[in-house]
């Protein structure tokens, strides 16, 4: 069951992707419809999760220690697509502890190249 959900979710993502809201909304009125033939609607709800769960994994959070120009970002992001995906959404965020550098982060993955990280990792080889 498990992987039948994970397949409607996946299904329904590409489906959607791309679409206007309107067709987004036709869509999804009928994959409802599809589940309501199969008898398969007490699946919805994991069906949703799923979707969630497919969702956070495509975006990468970016931490940085200050607001940046929008150049310094986009090339930031240009070069962590190589190593995430091209699908990636990025969501900036500031942190000011990092004192410098960045922290990209997904679901399951952390590359962080932030100051405040690199100062710790020395204090921890002198100690």
């Amino acid at each position: 069951m498990k992987n039948e959900t994970k397949n409607f979710a996946g299904a329904l993502e590409k489906a959607l992707d791309g679409k206007s809201e309107d067709g987004q909304r036709k869509m999804v009125k009928g994959f409802l419809e599809i589940l309501k033939r199969r008898q398969k609607t007490y699946l919805l709800p994991k069906i949703l999760k799923e979707l969630e769960l497919l969702e956070k994994n495509k975006t990468v959070t970016l931490v940085m220690a200050r607001e940046a120009d929008k150049e310094t970002v986009e090339g930031i992001e240009r070069k962590l697509r190589v190593k995430f995906g091209q699908d990636k959404k990025f969501k900036v965020e500031i942190d000011n502890s990092i004192i410098g550098g960045f922290k990209a982060k997904t679901n399951n993955f952390l590359i962080d190249s932030s100051i405040k990280t690199i100062i710790e990792n020395i204090r921890q080889k002198l100690v």
